[in-house]
This record gives C-alpha cells, structure tokens and sequence, in this order.
C-alpha cells in the first residue's frame, strides 16, 4: 500500500532541504576562496592557500633573513654568542608534516580546515652543548633545549639561559669545620657574610681575596677565617691551588693547618672544584664560634687528612759581655723546639684509594739563648824553685746551674746544635732540614717553596 506524505510535512522538508544546501555551499565557497587552513604558519610564516614549492620558497627567504643576526645567549651576567648558520634546517620533512597535518578525508568535508603552527625540522651541531657548558651555572641540557626551540620557530635573537636547579644543593654535607674564634680577630663576621652561600660549579676556582675583597677586618681575622676554610677544603677532593703558611702554629687549629692572607703581598688561598658537581660554601657564626660548611648535592668520595709532625730542637746561642763578672752568667731566651709538618690527604672512592701530599709546613724553633761574662780571671804570678814564674789563674766551672757550658775563653759560637739544622742554602733566614724520602723522590722540576708548598710544574 503506498505511503502517503501529507503537504504541509512535505514542504517543510523542501524547506530545511534548501536551507542545508545553502548553507554548505556557502561554506565550500569560503574555503574554496581562501584555501586550506587559513592562518596557518610554520615557523611564524603564513604558508596558507600555497603549494609545496611555494612553501619551500618562503621559508628558505625568512631562514636566510633570520641566520644573518648572531644569537646571543645570556644570564645578564655571562654572555655565549651561537652561530645560528650551524643549523641545519630540513623544509622537505616541515613541509611534508604540514601537509599531513591540515589534509582531511573526503567523507569529513564539512568540518572547518585546521589550523596549525608548526616549527621548522632542525638539526642543532653536536658541539654546541660543549659551547653552552662553558658556563659552568647554566643547565646546559635545558639551555641547548631552549635554543632548539627558538631557533625552530626562527625567533628572537637574544635567549636566557637556564640556570642550574641548587635546590638539591644542600643535600649532603662534605665537610665541616668549627672554630672558636679568637679575641683579637675583630670582624670575623663581615668576612663570614661575604663568603656564605658562594657557590662553585665544578672547574671554578675559589679566591678568597676576590671574595673578600678589601675588607675592612683586621689580617688576623683574614687569617683566622681563610684557615678555617682551608680546614673545612681539605676534607674534599677540591685542588688546593695557592695556600700560605703563617709560619707560626696559630692558637686555633693544629700545625700545618694554616693559611695566611696578605693583599699586599698577593698571597692568597685558592682552590678549584675539581669534582663534577656545583657546591655552596655556608659561613656562618654560632655563638663565639665560626662554623663553615660544604655542601653538594652528593658525597661520592671519602676523604681523610693525615699531619705527620717532627719535632726540630732549639739551637743554644752564647752571647759574651764585658757588663757580666767573672764567671756570671744569665739565661735571656728560653728555647722552644719548632716543627716540620707534612700534610696528606687519602681520597677513597669505589675501593680505589689515592694519596697526596697537600704541603710541607716549617716552624723555626726559638733559640736558647745565653748571656756570658767575656771577662777573663785574673792571673796569679808564683815562682817556683827555678826560679820560673808562672801564671794561674782562679778555678772557674765550665758548667752553670743551667747545663750551659762556660768557656774560658771567648769565642762567639753555637752550642748542642743539630748539624743537620745548621746551613741555610736558600736564604731564608731559617736553617736547612734534612731531605726526607719523600723529597728525595719527588717529581723532576719539583720543589717546595719556602712557605712549604710543593711546587710542580
């Protein structure tokens, strides 16, 4: 039985009919007028309603405006200029993509064209990331990253760098030194201020007159300070670079374990991190004490530091005068034994162990000092039965209380010395030691200074 369609159903199906086909042939004639994926870029230049050729063309013409101009990457502070021609820019694959991208299938032909914004295919040169990691507080994987993207989009010139992450910094402490700070190191704290929280990437070197500056505070609190950092650096894997003796054993850390500032001078305390990770120095004061740490993000190596000390006697110095009496005499300086000390350090690391010598340390002993009277005894003239005279003289002790010896005569003279502290070949002023074993076999060119450093070229 046939259907029937009732009019007033059938005209408004006519009328819904005609209104669809308007309003897709509206919609087909603005995309066939204005192309596929209007608005579309890559690399920020409009590629819509062009061909592949067409494509290439402008995109070749904005990369040659674009790798005229150097790219300069920066923290406001360090500067690493890039050569933007070392980029290789693949249009073949870009282009593909976008066609890939923006096409749409048959059966979908009333949806809108896409639009898209699309980076241009690069190839970045494989020492670029030696480039960036000149800078030692950049985070080179992520620097290199953020130029990749701009140089893709051909966009501005001048990138910021990415800073390293120091939020782990604090992790794990490497070394500690407390020290009570003496009375006439005044200003330890204004030290203290300039040098917390430095930090030090690895290959940077630490120098504590550049840190400190011209400080206000007194050479001994420099000294005070700088020995406490130098405390503290030893017990790292960290390369002493420069280091001074104060030549005297200071009343706050043991012999050999001293250093000594001197602007004047250029002597300086110095020290590279030569580990693979950044490190943050804290100086802080607790109380009466100076308290300095190391801190890295990891502890991978132990360290120990070993002071090998020997014990240098005191010379006995006699002075003659013509102001003492016969036979008197008079102690003006107690002697006092010096020392050498040799510091070493012991790096462990994965059952490995190496072993090094840090310095070499000379305290002078103080001299035994002895005042004698020059003054000879009177002679006696006797005559014996010859007829001969002879002269005698009054019985004088070679010996005083003291164990000093008392000469008849008056030569000038050391006495009790240790012949092998005697000479002074390298003009210092200090007598000469005997060489050890381990000098002996030192390294060809190698010697120590006279602040007791060895000194390798």
């Amino acid at each position: 039985m046939p259907i029937k369609i009732k009019p007033i159903l059938l005209a408004v199906l006519s009328v819904f009919l005609v209104v669809f086909l308007l309003f897709q042939g509206n919609i087909l004639g603005t995309a066939l007028a204005d192309g596929p994926g209007t608005g579309s870029t890559i690399a920020g230049v409009e590629v819509s309603g062009l061909d592949e050729d067409e494509m290439r063309a402008a995109l070749q013409e904005a990369i040659n405006h674009w790798v005229s101009e150097s790219i300069v990457v920066t923290d406001g502070e360090h500067e690493v200029l890039v050569d933007p021609s070392q980029f290789v820019f693949d249009l073949d694959s870009t282009v593909t993509q976008y066609q890939t991208t923006v096409e749409k299938p048959w059966f979908a032909f009333w949806e809108s064209d896409q639009v898209v914004q699309l980076p241009i295919h690069i190839t970045v040169p494989e020492d670029l990331k030696n480039t960036i990691a000149v800078v030692s507080s950049w985070d080179a994987e992520a620097t290199l990253n953020s130029i990749t993207t701009q140089a893709s989009y051909l966009k501005e010139h001048e990138i910021a760098a990415v800073q390293n992450d120091l939020t782990q910094l604090e992790n794990e402490r490497i070394a500690l030194s407390i020290v009570t700070i003496p009375t006439e190191s005044i200003a330890v704290s204004k030290i203290a201020e300039l040098i917390n929280e430095t930090i030090l990437y690895p290959g940077e070197t630490f120098s504590f007159i550049s840190t400190v500056g011209e400080s206000h505070a007194t050479n001994e609190a420099k000294d005070f300070v700088a020995s406490v950092l130098y405390d503290a650096v030893l017990n790292t894997e960290f390369q002493i670079v420069e280091r001074h003796s104060q030549e005297k054993i200071p009343t706050y850390l043991e012999p050999g374990i001293n250093a000594r500032i001197s602007i004047q001078y250029n002597e300086d305390l110095q020290f590279l991190n030569s580990s693979t990770n950044p490190v943050k120095i804290n100086a802080t004061i607790e109380g009466s004490d100076l308290k300095l740490e190391i801190y890295s993000n990891e502890k991978s190596k132990e360290v120990l530091v070993q002071t090998h000390k020997k014990e240098i006697p005191p010379r006995i110095i006699n002075r003659y005068s013509d102001d003492l009496v016969v036979g008197q005499k008079q102690l003006v300086q107690e002697g006092e034994k010096g020392l050498r000390v040799v510091v070493t350090r012991i790096v462990s690391e994965s059952g490995s162990t190496t072993e090094e010598q840090i310095s070499r340390d000379y305290y002078a002993p103080a001299n035994r000092i002895v005042l004698i009277s020059a003054r000879q005894p009177e002679s006696i003239g006797t005559t014996d039965s010859t007829g001969t005279t002879s002269d005698n003289t009054y019985p004088t002790d070679n010996t005083d209380s003291t164990g000093t010896t008392n000469p008849s005569t008056a030569p000038s003279g050391i006495e009790n010395q240790d012949p092998d502290t005697q000479m002074d070949l390298d003009n210092n002023g200090l007598p000469d030691i005997p060489l050890d074993e381990a000098e002996e076999n030192l390294p060809e060119g190698s010697y120590y200074d006279k602040g007791g450093n060895l000194i390798t070229p």
